[in-house]
């Protein structure tokens, strides 16, 4: 392989292939692009974005749903020396207010949007100056085949602005150079011993790292054919993601852990038809690995083909451009069970059988170091807990204007992840976060953020309320705790709870797993939140009373809302479903926190009370229950 210091040369070395991107948006709508056109196009773009105004050092931000303008537009930047900064693109409030405190951060950024997003970040930040001056919108992108300057970038030139994914308060940009980026894929090409016959399909957004770095810039680096499939495709109709992966014969496969169970909730099980004996490995990161929902999916399709050494579970961050560590390919899902009382910083662990199952994410890829440390910075032995720490040519040197986050993340050379785990002999295993960070709906949150909120939405008073989070049983997701101060009573409570949620839908996509009355938070004597306190509490069934109680008194206040035994029957579900909401008949679902991935588990309660009446995209044409009973009914 010849010699290549920046990305822009990589799209010039594949365009002489006649392979390419497909394009899926839906079962009957896709196109292709070949490396040639794409590389045409990106000049083009260019062109238009130099008459716009842009140069070489600008940061532009992509704000784009549309994946085919996503890559336009960024293999333009990378053609003419500019930084290209990914956001997770949306209508809700925490990603129009993430969008805003970025654009703070990144003095004179330019903006890449859709009109219809432009305009709800106006009515909802209220910050129309903020890029006026420095807007590109995609209708009024009309050609795309201006004359353009390339630029000749260096190695240690900034390739990507890589927006980690977190709450709002202080999001943190990942400076990473071509050579960080290069050195990574170099790292992942050997690690996944890819070759020239293989082929890649994903539904990542190609605002995530795993979407653009795993699953377009790989392939394209190895000068392979990949299929980007709609993020939105994937969410309505998880069966599609399979169908294509057996139609072009793809051999790499990646989703994060709620991908596989979205799946095995929503696939009824495949027949012969579906061929996956191509499939050589599916990545599983970018969240907590559950050992059960590997092993269920595997079983799943293992009558279409699907070898039970296939799933590749991995362990990445953006500070590392992607890849940490890897495990054999072919090794397929190992496990170990360590006891939890052995999780403290500087512990020998100890195995356990009784433990919870934590899956091994492999050994570090070429190029990057980890080491497990103590508080002080000192390496640890093998089997000792402790902070994972790397370093390495794929490493970030700093965040973007944020120096304090380079002093609070830097140890000795060493980055800190924010990660416990131990190293044992079947490679590195996660136990959790330092900080009282959760992942959920796809990132990770502060919760503070999510308390302030709160707060701005007017569910609770400032210093009233606590948010935390507790780990599944089966180690697959944070599932997110409310709690607000409360001295009334529990009839009183239900409506407060139901704004909760449905605050935390329109503002941040989030569902909470419970919202708890209590008469006092507990606080330290400085007076700060023991949120852990709260957490642990929980864990403990310390609060299954009062919720059993609330559940009750939320039943008893629909009781003879409903017209029919079909909406009897699906407020009951819904009720289950959505604790602590104000649910009636003519009520929008998506108000009450239901989104694409949420209105899952409501589809699967439904199949079982309505066998075969359903689909889940009828609950988006049908998003009240007393429309979903009339067709029920009909």
């Amino acid at each position: 392989m010849p010699d290549v210091n920046v990305l822009a040369q990589l799209l010039s070395r594949a365009a002489d292939t006649p392979r390419g991107v497909h394009f899926v948006h839906s079962r009957d709508r896709e196109h292709r692009v070949s490396y040639a056109a794409l590389l045409a196009r990106a000049r083009g773009l260019l062109g238009w974005l130099q008459r716009r105004g842009l140069k070489s050092g600008d940061a532009l931000i992509l704000f784009v749903r549309n994946n085919r303008a996503f890559i336009d537009a960024f293999w333009a930047c990378q053609l003419g020396g500019m930084i290209p900064v990914p956001l997770s693109a949306g209508v809700q409030a925490a990603s129009l207010a993430k969008l805003a405190s970025v654009g703070e951060r990144i003095e004179g950024a330019w903006l890449l949007s859709e009109r219809q997003l432009y305009q709800r970040f106006n009515q909802s930040v209220g910050d129309a100056q903020r890029f006026e001056q420095r807007l590109c919108l995609l209708e009024d992108i009309q050609t795309i085949d201006a004359e353009a300057v390339v630029h000749a970038s260096r190695a240690d030139d900034l390739a990507l602005i890589q927006f980690s994914s977190g709450s709002t308060s202080e999001p943190k940009g990942v400076q990473l150079t071509h050579a960080n980026l290069l050195a990574n894929l170099h790292a992942i090409t050997r690690g996944a011993d890819i070759g020239a016959g293989d082929r890649t399909l994903s539904w990542m957004p190609l605002s995530h790292d795993m979407g653009l770095i795993g699953f377009h810039l790989v392939p394209l680096f190895n000068r392979l054919e990949q299929v980007v499939m709609d993020t939105e495709a994937f969410v309505r109709r998880p069966a599609l993601w399979l169908e294509k992966a057996a139609a072009t014969r793809a051999t790499l496969l990646c989703s994060p852990n709620f991908g596989y169970q979205h799946y095995l909730n929503n696939v009824a099980k495949p027949g012969h038809g579906l061929d996956l004996r191509a499939v050589r490995l599916v990545f599983n990161g970018a969240e907590p690995v559950a050992a059960k929902a590997c092993r269920d999916f595997l079983l799943w399709l293992a009558g279409s083909g699907l070898g039970s050494e296939t799933m590749f579970p991995v362990y990445g961050l953006a500070e590392a451009s992607l890849a940490v560590c890897f495990p054999r390919p072919g090794s397929g899902l190992q496990t170990v069970q360590i006891s939890a009382a052995t999780w403290a910083v500087g512990d020998t662990v100890v195995p356990d059988p009784q433990a919870r199952e934590l899956v091994c994410l492999g050994f570090p890829v070429d190029g990057c170091q980890l080491r497990i440390a103590d508080d002080q910075g000192n390496t640890l032995p093998d089997n000792t807990h402790g902070h994972i720490q790397i370093r390495g040519d794929s490493v970030t040197a700093g965040y973007y204007g944020c120096p304090e986050c380079d002093r609070d993340s830097f140890v000795d050379g060493w980055l800190d992840s924010g990660d416990l785990g131990v190293m044992t002999e079947c490679g590195l295993v996660v136990t959790g976060r330092v900080k009282e960070v959760f992942f959920a709906a796809g990132q990770n949150w502060y919760p503070q953020d999510v308390e302030r909120l709160l707060e701005a939405a007017g569910c609770a008073e400032h210093g009233k309320v606590a948010v935390s989070a507790i780990r599944s049983d089966d180690n697959a997701e944070d599932r997110s705790l409310v709690f607000l101060q409360h001295r009334g009573s529990l009839e009183a409570f239900a409506p407060r709870a139901a704004a909760v949620q449905a605050a935390l839908a329109a503002t941040a996509g989030l569902r909470a797993h419970a919202v708890i009355p209590l008469h006092r938070l507990p606080r330290t004597t400085s007076g700060k939140l023991q949120r852990y306190r709260l957490a642990a509490a929980f864990g403990g069934g310390d609060y299954d009373r009062v919720l059993g109680d609330l559940d009750a008194a939320s039943l008893g206040s629909q009781a003879g809302l409903a017209a029919s035994r079909t909406e009897r029957q699906l407020l009951e579900l819904c009720r289950r479903r959505f604790p602590g909401h104000d649910i009636r008949a003519d009520r929008n679902l998506f108000e009450l926190g239901a989104d694409s991935l949420t209105l899952v588990g409501l589809h699967e309660d439904i199949e079982t009370a309505f066998p075969g009446r359903v689909e889940i995209t009828d609950l988006f044409d049908y998003p009240t229950v007393c429309q979903l009973a009339v067709f029920i009914e009909r």
